[in-house]
């Protein structure tokens, strides 16, 4: 079971790297979305100062990997990201 999420993380986070490094972004109005989303699932932790798709800051939490938001940033000559998971672990 480790690791199966030792895998996953690793694989996540160099898609995430190389998701940053291309420059990909997430249009606003999934953006808006993801605010209203945390709103209703009153995440406070979520920093929508940098791009949800980079990967950075608190989009990734490598110490919990069930608490992610995964994008697929292969649209339009991988530059427009669209979110496709938002896995939120509830304690």
């Amino acid at each position: 079971m480790f690791i199966h999420r030792l895998l996953f993380a690793s694989i996540f986070i160099v898609y995430c790297l190389t998701t940053f490094t291309n420059g990909a972004t997430l249009p606003d109005d999934e953006v808006e979305a993801l605010i209203s989303i945390s709103q209703e699932l009153r995440k406070t932790d979520w920093n929508f100062s940098i791009d949800p798709c980079s990967g950075g800051d608190n989009w990734l939490d490598e110490s919990t990997p069930a608490n992610n938001v995964t994008c697929d940033c292969s649209f339009n000559n991988n530059t427009i990201c669209h979110v496709t998971h938002i896995i939120d672990k509830v304690h």
